[in-house]
């Protein structure tokens, strides 16, 4: 039986080689981080160096990349594209305000990562704007709803409003926000996140 890709072993490699300091995970990762699992077969990193130096540092490394260069004009943004021990990755230029400061240092199966904050994730979620984006933002907007005005906000920056209104009114998706919240049934220990504590 095939093993399933260790995607926070793979996740921790790439923020080693290209610095710790540089970098926060996004994508499904983040959106786990911060209480909505769903399946994933790919890492995703937002890095403030520059994409060039982010190949230089990962091929100095071994690791197979590519710089895939992106159309401003048609809307597009370059990123670093590769694999790592057979998981796919991608590397992305900051596409949103990011306040660095405000990265979150979570314990993920005994790794430490810097994920991206909630409302920048929020904001990251409405600018790729997909349905499956819509439903990561309304799912953690739901679990998270002391941070539901900060997501409808960046919905409306977007013109995604009514849209994500409309699933945050889902019958289905409030069930299943309800259930995260809850938590797991009695005797049953969740496999969560631990954050670290800021000193």
């Amino acid at each position: 039986m095939k093993r399933p890709p260790d995607l926070l072993a793979t996740a921790t490699r790439l923020v080693e080689v290209i610095g710790p300091e540089h970098c926060v995970i996004i994508g499904a990762l983040a959106v786990a981080a911060h209480g909505y699992v769903r399946a994933t077969i790919d890492v995703d990193v937002i890095c403030r160096l520059s994409l060039d130096e982010v190949v230089a540092r990962l091929h100095g490394a071994g690791i197979e990349a590519t710089l895939k260069r992106g159309d401003i004009l048609d809307g597009d943004f370059s990123c670093v594209k590769g694999t790592l021990d057979g998981v796919r990755f991608d590397v992305l230029p900051p596409l949103v305000m990011l306040r660095w400061e405000q990265a979150e240092t979570l314990s993920l199966e005994g790794r430490e990562l810097k994920v991206v904050d909630l409302e920048a994730l929020f904001r990251l979620k409405m600018r790729a704007g997909g349905p499956k984006d819509l439903i990561d933002a309304a799912m953690l907007a739901l679990i998270h709803p002391e941070e539901k005005e900060k997501a409808v906000a960046a919905a409306a920056a977007y013109r995604l409003e009514d849209r994500f209104l409309r699933l945050l009114e889902d019958p289905r998706l409030q069930a299943q926000a309800r259930e995260l919240r809850a938590g797991p049934p009695r005797g049953r220990r969740p496999k969560r996140p631990g954050r670290k504590r800021r000193r």
